[in-house]
């Protein structure tokens, strides 16, 4: 055998492939390119902590300010006396919303009279009003012709008389007699609305007839109910006197608020102002404690007398019923005023505003005020209940649609109606918010109040309906917002079950519904669970729907309505932002506030993120 064969060291061919690991090691510039190429994207990957992190900076840096500043506030409203009239200004605030109520019941029950006579006379000014509008154009032209100096010529005068003239019988000759006028009612009132002109003071005799008849029926009304009406203008002026000794009072604490800022403002510690005598600028609201509590009481036995006189009876059930929530809600409000005025003589100016108790004030306060004249409050309890309240609406909404649609989508619909249904649905999350809350203003809103008027309906909670614009509507809204998403993360996690499972299923003999609901959608669990909860974060995220539609009310809506509390007016987290922080200064306590919101948003937006990805890990399939 030939030695050269036998020699080891001869070198053998490289194999391709590492040819092809050697070209990989190539550097360039000194760098090796895989990893360059794998910083590259663990620095991409990175961004959004890195993103987060400055949001999350930016954030503190602009509000960490807010409790010692609020803080500085709490003390002037404390040391100026403010608080001490606010101990009585407080609970009477209720005594509106009963007056508002007593109101509203004596409407519903003269209603009962007055109806027939005053929708005849709205109606017939309607058509004058209708009339007049037609013409508008012809009656500017002549009222500016008569107002001219020198007055136009007599000519021109008679023109445009005729042309007005001619355009006042073409808009009455459109006009319908309203059903609730008689026909010579009708032909009487076409007949002086086609002489309308702006140069005759008197309105038609048509229309004179029927607002005297009007007031004579309205007469006739009062006497009708005259226990109610004089309970009702008795129960209003209970607080009069009382009112006008805290007016005094808080008079007097405006003008030591203002001392106490014009000194800050000016200097404080530069010797430019000498240091304010809070114990003399307190005593003369101190001094009147036994004067005030006095009233307190005697405004508490004149509502008490009122209410009594009101009658048990009102003209219609649900001014009855009214009625029974008035008595219901008085006991309450008088016990608060007696125990308010209990609380002033232990009030002092001297306590000390601790940063626990600006805490509490701001997160479990129940008022948010502000550019008020008297005190600006920062209240975050109305804002999270409205907040919620919208978002949890809008997930019930919108899970049941989305769910089905994705199960529905995904195993039963065929490959055209696939082809339909995803990209429709996708579509909707296109649309731009701002146009869904024009839609909600324009059309949703009013649907469901006309809805809510349809008298077979009045049986459901919170029906017949008085805003328009409220929670139930915003969260109609969102709930459309929210549906893209969670149908796609639902489906997907359909998508995501074993094909071993399905096919062990269908070796058993399961029929396809069983396969689906007991083996599918229990497998899919934790996707579509997470589904659900980022469908939360979607819409309690949202701005501009909730700030169109919502109702803006910063108050605690009213549970005491049991469901019908969905149909009431509300505000959200996201848009007491959007609403008011372009109209503050930057660094005052308003816009610190502002921020503090923002804060526990992002909080509440990163915890709902973090309980998806737990249920998500907690009901995972096994990877094994």
């Amino acid at each position: 055998m030939p030695a050269d064969l036998n020699n080891d060291s001869t070198p053998s061919r490289p194999t391709l492939g590492s040819l092809l690991l050697k070209s990989q090691r190539r550097t360039f510039l000194g760098v090796d390119k895989q990893k360059a190429i794998r910083f590259f994207f663990a620095s991409n990957s990175s961004a959004a902590v890195i993103v987060l992190v400055l949001i999350m900076l930016f954030l503190l840096r602009e509000g960490v300010d807010f409790l010692p500043t609020y803080r500085h506030e709490l003390e002037t409203y404390q040391h100026a006396g403010l608080e001490f009239c606010d101990l009585v200004e407080q609970p009477l605030a209720e005594h509106q919303q009963l007056c508002s109520k007593l109101r509203r019941v004596l409407s519903a029950s003269l209603n009962t009279i007055t109806y027939q006579a005053r929708s005849r006379r709205d109606a017939a000014y309607q058509q004058m009003r209708d009339v007049e509008e037609e013409t508008r154009l012809q009656r500017a032209v002549l009222t500016n012709a008569l107002a001219e100096v020198p007055p136009a010529a007599l000519e021109k005068l008679a023109q445009l008389r005729q042309e007005l003239l001619t355009a006042t019988q073409l808009a009455v000759s459109r006009l319908a007699v309203p059903p609730s006028l008689t026909p010579s009612e009708g032909w009487q009132l076409k007949r002086d609305l086609a002489l309308l002109s702006p140069e005759s003071a008197e309105p038609p005799l048509v229309l004179e007839l029927l607002s005297a008849a009007y007031i004579r029926v309205d007469t006739e009304a009062h006497a009708s109910f005259k226990p109610l009406v004089e309970a009702v203008e008795a129960f209003e002026a209970a607080p009069d006197e009382l009112h006008t000794l805290l007016n005094t009072l808080k008079k007097h604490a405006r003008e030591t608020k203002a001392l106490v800022t014009d000194f800050h403002s000016s200097g404080k510690g530069h010797g430019r102002k000498d240091p304010i005598d809070f114990a003399s600028r307190i005593t003369p609201l101190t001094s009147r404690i036994p004067e005030l509590s006095g009233r307190i009481e005697a405004y508490a036995q004149r509502a008490q007398t009122a209410a009594a006189s009101l009658p048990p009876q009102a003209g219609t059930p649900q001014a009855t019923k009214m009625l029974s929530e008035m008595r219901a809600m008085l006991p309450g409000h008088l016990t608060e005023m007696r125990a308010a005025a209990g609380k002033l003589p232990q009030w002092s100016y001297e306590k000390r505003v601790s940063y626990f108790k600006v805490v509490l004030a701001f997160f479990f306060g129940d008022a948010w005020i502000t550019n008020s004249s008297w005190q600006d409050f920062f209240g975050f309890i109305p804002l999270l209940v409205g907040s919620v309240l919208i978002a949890v609406l809008a997930v019930l909404i919108a899970t049941p649609l989305s769910i089905i649609a994705a199960i529905y989508t995904n195993q039963f619909a065929s490959v055209r109606e696939q082809d339909f249904i995803k990209p429709v649905i996708e579509f909707i999350q296109a649309i731009p918010s701002v146009v869904l809350g024009f839609i909600g203003i324009s059309v949703l809103g009013d649907v469901i109040k006309d809805v809510s008027h349809v008298s077979w309906l009045q049986w459901l909670p919170g029906f017949p309906i008085q805003e328009r614009l409220n929670m139930f509507n915003a969260a109609c809204l969102l709930a459309l917002m929210a549906v893209p998403t969670m149908f796609s993360l639902a489906e997907d996690a359909l998508n995501n079950v074993p094909r071993a499972y399905i096919d062990a299923s269908d070796a058993l003999g399961a029929t396809k519904l069983q396969t689906v609901f007991r083996v599918i959608v229990p497998s899919a669990r934790s996707g579509i669970s997470a589904a659900v909860l980022l469908g939360l974060g979607r819409v309690i995220g949202e701005t501009m729907v909730v700030l169109l539609v919502a109702g803006n009310r910063i108050a605690i809506p009213d549970f005491r309505s049991g469901l019908g509390v969905v149909f009431q007016p509300a505000h959200t987290l996201t848009g007491i932002i959007a609403q008011e922080l372009g109209e503050v200064s930057r660094g005052s306590a308003h816009w610190q506030a502002l921020f503090m919101v923002g804060i526990v948003l992002f909080v509440i937006s990163l915890l709902v993120n973090w309980c998806a990805r737990a249920f998500v890990r907690r009901f995972e399939l096994s990877k094994s």
